[in-house]
């Protein structure tokens, strides 16, 4: 079962904070209960800050980003994760290199879902609809993950 899900981008301001915030959203919304979401960055640092693109994008969402502050990856937010979901091959990579223990667990959002392979683009610093794209792509890929979590949790039941 995935009961601690752990989202990794590299400032986590942007893609892995739009999918915990999202993430967290959807479970409620699917009343799926025990479900610990969070987010970091390789690169995070309480200094980043949300784009106002991500927080206006998120408000259409009815979520708010306007507590969430920018962690750096710690080897104990890998350790507790049951699934670790990153937005690009290289932060794989890294955590792999620091962490082999969790090879295991550690994917790229897109791959783990079943929607091909490559990387999630980071948007920072791009035009508005890159936001927006980014946003779309990891919303749809947030709905196949719900499902893999509900036929766990149906697994897990019996």
């Amino acid at each position: 079962m995935y009961n601690k899900i752990l989202f990794v981008c590299t400032g986590n301001v942007c893609r892995s904070a739009m999918a915990e915030a999202l993430l967290k959203k959807m479970l409620a919304e699917a009343d799926i209960k025990d479900v610990q979401v969070w987010s970091r960055g390789t690169a995070g640092t309480k200094a980043f800050q949300i784009p106002p693109p991500v927080a206006a994008l998120m408000e259409e969402e009815k979520v708010t980003m306007a507590k969430h502050v920018s962690k750096p990856l710690l080897g104990r937010d890998v350790l507790k994760a049951d699934l670790v979901l990153v937005m690009e091959e290289h932060h794989k990579e890294r955590i792999k290199t620091f962490y082999p223990e969790v090879s295991g667990k550690t994917y790229i959002l897109k791959e783990f879902v079943g929607a091909g392979h490559g990387d999630i683009e980071d948007p920072i610093g791009m035009e508005a609809e890159d936001y927006t794209a980014c946003k779309k792509e990891i919303k749809g890929y947030l709905e196949k993950l719900i499902k893999i979590i509900e036929q766990e949790n149906r697994k897990g039941d019996k």
